[in-house]
This record gives structure tokens, sequence and C-alpha cells, in this order.
């Protein structure tokens, strides 16, 4: 089988998780989100997981070595279970810096991995705004559920349609917040989508349709 590798791309509210998760269950691809792999490492005790525990007790972003490595072992575990017939794999949140692109494009070079195709999933910053300040999530913790009331309403206000708790706003969902994060967004990784495209792997996807277009166009956009 073809190996299939892809990074999903774009600025915060613009719906790259969703259509990753939707991607990766279509594909039968693992879904790799490094917020997600961080946690795992440190539920399972793992060696680096105890690093990363560290940084994130201290409120501190974990170095970039560290989630590169995570990241490594997450593929190298991934190959292991597939006895050589590595599929691919889809790359979620990362990477966010061009040194980071650089550190990830060696590490795929050292396992001998293609370099993934990138889905930059685009919206308007008023769309983005509007969707960050309306994303609501689920009190319970092992549900997880995500909503929004643009986009994803719960079929009763507040309440989860899957396990039937509350629904609470982020504080880093309000709209002041949202406008910072997308300020942070345009100055740190922006830069990305000029080095993807300069390689010929950015591909853009208009995150404003309804999420099944969305999903379609990527999918023309991987054959």
């Amino acid at each position: 089988m073809k190996e299939t590798n892809i990074i999903f791309f774009g600025a915060p509210g613009a719906g790259k998780g969703t259509q990753a998760k939707k991607i990766s269950t279509s594909l039968s691809l693992p879904h790799i989100d490094t917020g997600n792999l961080i946690r795992e490492a440190i539920t399972n005790k793992t060696r680096l997981g105890k690093k990363a525990q560290g940084f994130v007790e201290s409120g501190n972003l974990a170095p970039d070595d560290l989630v590169i490595d995570l990241i490594k072992e997450k593929l190298l575990e991934l190959k292991n279970l597939k006895n050589g017939s590595f599929s691919g794999f889809i790359l979620d949140g990362y990477p966010r810096t061009i040194p980071q692109a650089d550190a990830l494009k060696e590490m795929l070079k050292n396992l001998s991995l293609a370099l993934p195709k990138v889905i930059n999933v685009q919206a308007p910053e008023n769309i983005l705004v509007k969707r960050l300040s309306s994303r609501r999530l689920c009190t319970n913790k092992n549900c997880g559920a995500i909503y929004n009331l643009v986009t994803k309403k719960p079929k009763k206000e507040n309440t989860c349609d899957l396990c039937g708790s509350s629904l609470y706003q982020r504080k880093d969902d309000t709209k002041e917040a949202a406008k910072q994060r997308l300020n942070e967004y345009h100055n740190k990784t922006a830069p990305l989508e000029k080095y993807y495209r300069d390689m010929g792997k950015l591909f853009d996807v208009d995150g404003t349709k309804p999420p099944d277009d969305v999903f379609n166009e990527i999918r023309k956009k991987l054959q």
C-alpha cells in the first residue's frame, strides 16, 4: 500500500482538527495530535513523558526537540505494529514554526518516510473569531465532545448530545483571546505556508464551506 503522510495546517478555528479526524477515519490512518501525544506519554509515565511533565507542570511549552522525539517514538511504534507495511500518518498541530518544520523534515528523512502533503484549511479572520468564540466543550473529560454554536450546535442548549453533561467555554475561546491567538498564529506559524508552498507540498482548501464539502475537497486534493 502506498504511504500517505499528511499535515493539517491552518489558523485556529479553520476546522483542521475536525477534518484531520474525518480523513483519519476515512483513510484508516493514525491521527497524531501532539497535545494528546504529550498527555499520553505523561499518563503512561514513559521516559519522554517524565521529561514532558516537568514542562507542563511549570506551565511551559514542551521544547521542540522533545516533541520531535515523541513524534519519532510514535512513528517507530506504528511502523513496528505494521511489520513493514506502513500506510502513513496524519499530523495535527505540528509543526508550528519553520525550525520545527526543519526538524520534522530531518526526522522523516532519517526514518526513510516520505514528506507529507500539507492541507492548508483557509478561512477569513472574521469567521475564525466567530467560530473560536462560539466553541463549547463537554465538562465530562471521558467524553470530550466539542460543539460550536455556529457550525455544530448541541440539540439541547448547553447540554452534550452524547453524554448529557453540561458544556463550558474555555478561557482562550473568548473574542479577545481568539484575536490574540490569531495574532500569534500570523506571527509564528503563517510563514510555514510559504515554506511548504515553495516545496510544492501545500494544497489550499476552502474552510468556509460545510464540513462535508471541505472533506470532499480534501479527498480530491489527496488523490
